[in-house]
């Protein structure tokens, strides 16, 4: 069998959406997702210096384009933290940005652990929806409502919490493994 991590199964969800274009700042907490984005010749990464830049560029691609912006956070804590300004002008001018934001391992959580931030409540009253994935089977599925929420009227940002267990678990994937036979 060949496996697959949940950061594979992120990019194969982002290319289901029809995504060719991901802002981000590389960070600990999504080297899996980094990683897959590496081998993915279809999305074009755009790296940053700062996650309230990518942001701002996220929703510039999404005014200028109509489709999603998407942006990625590398790392919880601080840098999720920098989407904030971003996020909330994206809320007002109704702009559909999709922020994939890493997070601690679900181990961690509540336990005072290196860069906690209850990234959960900190985007609620300025983003969309706000939600965290809690198990790798449903990154396909959660990565879609992200999009369906964010380009459903009235249209605005939306934050989706990748806890790094979640990106490192690896599974079984029945089509590469058909692909190889």
């Amino acid at each position: 069998m060949t496996e697959k991590t949940g950061g594979q199964a992120v990019v194969d969800a982002l290319r289901a959406q029809d995504v060719n274009c991901v802002f981000g700042l590389i960070g600990s907490a999504t080297m899996e997702l980094f990683d897959a984005l590496f081998d993915a010749d279809d999305v074009n990464f755009i790296g940053i210096r700062d996650e309230r830049t990518g942001t701002h560029m996220a929703d510039g691609y999404a005014r200028a384009s109509g489709k999603a912006g998407v942006i990625l956070a590398g790392q919880n804590g601080p840098g999720v933290t920098n989407l904030v300004t971003g996020i909330a002008q994206a809320q007002a001018a109704y702009s559909p940005v999709v922020a994939l934001a890493g997070s601690l391992s679900t181990e961690h959580v509540y336990r005072n652990a290196f860069q906690e931030v209850n990234q959960q409540a900190l985007f609620q009253t300025i983003a969309k929806k706000t939600w965290t994935v809690t198990q790798r089977a449903r990154l396909p599925e959660m990565v879609g409502e992200a999009f369906r929420t964010a380009l459903s009227p009235r249209r605005g940002p939306v934050v989706l919490n990748l806890p790094r267990d979640i990106l490192a678990e690896t599974f079984d994937d029945p089509a590469k493994t058909a692909a190889s036979v």
